[in-house]
Formats: structure tokens, C-alpha cells, sequence
């Protein structure tokens, strides 16, 4: 009784976890469609005020949120092997010798392994978006900066809450998490200019922010009755 209790209670958690989850990935959604229908009526963003953060001059910050990080690259492969002189009966020094290479073998596959293009440095960072750069706040190394200048590859992926970028001189940058969608939006403009609107990886946010809205029916109604409506929410009041 006590374990199909216990079960019965993990199975209601996930299954609320699951609709949170699915509510937020929802509201996020809908912001990245709010900030798309922003921009594509002519609007820039709302400047955001930092505190602590010294920006370039001419910079302005637009979102501050915080994003799953990761870099694309390979291991510099290098590996010390093992060795040594073996003293010893000759079967003895032979089990010495065979075993040290089989341990230098696993080392220089280990190597190799290393070597191969990875998805490494995965965390969680706080993440800044200006109308130059993204700022990455790592633990170990600070505040990096990203410019969009330097993007060669831009590949926004909302759909399934990811978001790359390749660069001249640095290794790929990929970001993923809720904020994805109002990143992939705000960044689509911010490297891509007035192309943005045609790149293909935010088509569905940017679609959704054409479509006719359709109210509630209880908001449709107050409208109908002359009740006062809340105004929407413009990007960046938060």
C-alpha cells in the first residue's frame, strides 16, 4: 500500500510538472508571436535598464533572461601514455608489458574520442541581448560577448526551443530553453535587418503574429458591453 501510494503521488507530480511545463512553453509561444507582431509593425524594442553592467557607447539593452548554453568543438586529443623499464621473471615482465599497452591503447582511443565534434561547456547562464551582441554570463570565465556582427550562421530553431550561431573566429554558440522564441525573433532582427522577416526558422512565430486574433469569449463580450479592456503587453515591460 505504502509503494502504490508513493507511486500514485509521483505519477500526480509529473503529471503537474507536465502541465506547467506545457503552460509555459505556451506563454513563451505567444511572447515570441507578441515581439514578432512588435517589430513587424515598424516598432524597436523597449530599452532595458541595467544596473552593474557597463554596455558600449550607442549600446542599449533589449532582454535579459537566462538560457541553456553550449559550445561546438573537439578536444585537443593529447594523452600521456604509460610506460617503464620491467624487472622480473620473463613471463611476469610479459603480463607488465601487455597490460601497460592495453592501458595505453583505451588512453589513445579515449583520445580520439576527444577529439570528435561535441556539444561541450552545457549550463545554464544568464544571457543578455543588446542591439550589438549577446552577452553569456559563465562562472569560470565572466561575461562573454557574441557580436552580431561576427554571425555567419544563423539557424533559429523555436519550434524545438533551440537557437545557433556560427562565427568567424569562435567556436558555434548554441542557446536553448523557454526563451527561445523571443530570442529567435529579436535576434532575426537584429543580425538579419529587414530580411528578418523571411528567415524560415521563426516562419511559425511570425505567421502566428499575422493571423486574425481571436478573443475570449468572456473579453469579446465585455468588449461588446463597453467594458474597459487591459492593453496588451508591449515586449520588453516586464
Amino acid at each position: 500500500m505504502i509503494c502504490r501510494a508513493t507511486g500514485e503521488r509521483t505519477d500526480v507530480g509529473k503529471r503537474k510538472n507536465a502541465a506547467e511545463l506545457a503552460r509555459r512553453e505556451r506563454e513563451e509561444w505567444q511572447l515570441g508571436q507578441d515581439w514578432a507582431r512588435w517589430l513587424m509593425g515598424g516598432n524597436t524594442p523597449q530599452p532595458l535598464t541595467l544596473y552593474g553592467i557597463v554596455l558600449e557607447p550607442g549600446e542599449t539593452a533589449y532582454l535579459q533572461t537566462s538560457v541553456h548554453y553550449a559550445r561546438l568543438y573537439g578536444g585537443s586529443g593529447r594523452y600521456s601514455t604509460t610506460g617503464g623499464v620491467y624487472f622480473g621473471r620473463p613471463g611476469m615482465v610479459l603480463g607488465l608489458m601487455a597490460a601497460t599497452a592495453a592501458v595505453n591503447a583505451s588512453k589513445k582511443a579515449a583520445a580520439r574520442r576527444d577529439m570528435q565534434l561535441l556539444w561541450r561547456d552545457l549550463q545554464e547562464v544568464p544571457l543578455i541581448a543588446t542591439n550589438y551582441r549577446l552577452m553569456c554570463h559563465l562562472p569560470a570565465r565572466g561575461w562573454l560577448s557574441f557580436y552580431y556582427t561576427a554571425v555567419q550562421e544563423f539557424y533559429p530553431d523555436p519550434a524545438n526551443w533551440t537557437l545557433t550561431f556560427g562565427f568567424q573566429n569562435a567556436e558555434p554558440l548554441r542557446l536553448g530553453g523557454l526563451p527561445v522564441p523571443t530570442l529567435s525573433v529579436l535576434t532575426a532582427w537584429t543580425v538579419l535587418g529587414d530580411r528578418w522577416q523571411t528567415e524560415p526558422g521563426i516562419a511559425p512565430l511570425v505567421q502566428g503574429a499575422t493571423a486574425p486574433q481571436q478573443l475570449p469569449e468572456s473579453q469579446a463580450q465585455g468588449q461588446l458591453e463597453g467594458q474597459q479592456q487591459d492593453l496588451p503587453r508591449i515586449p520588453g515591460q516586464d
